[in-house]
């Protein structure tokens, strides 16, 4: 039986090629395409940018919209919103920013989105949210899953996002 397959990327290849629309992740050898950010996505991320903008001289830290970041060798993730705690040191960080934000977007599946935040969680990262601007909600994933809840905190950088501050 003659089963298709998937041609497999080198992972070399995949950082040489351009893409019309989104770049799609890298996830050991094969594309995974991300939806392109409508304008509750848009508008969203820019929000969240202007909440963390006014943190990065008091904490120095680094504000990374739609950076591609290396969990593993061969699987490259990339983040609506990264926090890192020190400038990355490379084009495509290997070491987990501080917090990573996912904005979910019309056509997003809920288990894809899962095995996103499940990976990231694994990598290290300290705080993930989820923020989902048709319903307005915010989302945080830890070691016991995915939780709603009613702001996004960091006590560290005395920070509480509202949802009326994010969402439009």
């Amino acid at each position: 039986m003659n089963m298709a397959t998937k041609p497999l990327v080198a992972v070399e290849e995949y950082l040489r090629m351009s893409f019309e629309g989104p770049d799609p992740e890298f996830l050991d050898g094969e594309l995974l395409e991300r939806n392109l950010g409508d304008d509750p996505h848009s508008s969203t991320q820019a929000n969240l940018i202007g909440v963390f903008h006014p943190l990065k001289k008091k904490f120095r830290i680094q504000v990374r919209p739609e950076i591609h970041m290396r969990l593993a060798a061969t699987r490259i993730r990339i983040a609506d919103l990264a926090v890192f705690l020190e400038k990355p040191a490379v084009r495509i960080p290997s070491s987990p920013p501080y917090v990573v934000v996912e904005i979910v977007s019309s056509g997003d599946r809920l288990c894809e989105i899962r095995d996103k935040l499940e990976e990231y969680h694994w990598w290290g990262i300290k705080h993930i949210w989820l923020a989902d601007p048709v319903a307005r909600t915010f989302w945080i994933f830890d070691s016991n899953g995915l939780h709603d809840v009613a702001a996004l905190e960091l006590p560290e950088f005395e920070l509480t996002v509202e949802k009326s501050e994010i969402f439009e």
